[in-house]
């Protein structure tokens, strides 16, 4: 399954909101994961307000996680679970990923599209958590199937 997210990123640190102020550029963002599926939604027991908007995916595989875009990597850190957190960015766009196995990279490296970042056990989930610098963004709304 090839999954593709498309994010529209505006110049000079704008949101994404303020598209009418300045020309918009299209990015394509590559699937973070070969053969990615989107398993069901699991049922929150209680809500602290509103979501973090996010995408988790998962793979029957062992498979490698890949940058989406080319950027920088800011910092990896294990969660409580003991496993990894990946952030990178491009610009003042933010791509936080979470549930890792393992990291091959560190805070500082340069990457490209499609560089490969980490593992991904079979059945485990990758978050995919996006930032307007600060501003959470729903990656959903860019995400396309085919």
């Amino acid at each position: 399954m090839k999954i593709l997210l498309y994010l529209v990123v505006m110049f000079g640190g704008l949101s994404l909101g303020a598209a009418a102020q300045k020309k918009d550029t299209v990015w394509v963002l590559s699937c973070p994961l070969n053969q990615a599926v989107e398993p069901p939604a699991e049922k929150q027991p209680y809500s602290l307000g509103v979501a973090q908007p996010k995408i988790i995916l998962t793979s029957a595989t062992d498979t490698l996680a890949k940058a989406v875009i080319s950027g920088t990597v800011t910092n990896v850190m294990r969660d409580e679970d003991g496993k990894w957190e990946l952030m990178f960015h491009n610009n003042d766009k933010y791509f936080w990923y979470s549930g890792l196995s393992k990291v091959i990279v560190s805070k500082g490296q340069k990457l490209k599209n499609g560089d490969p970042v980490g593992v991904l056990k079979a059945g485990d989930k990758l978050e995919l958590m996006l930032y307007d610098f600060e501003t959470p963004v729903d990656p959903r709304k860019f995400l396309r199937c085919e």
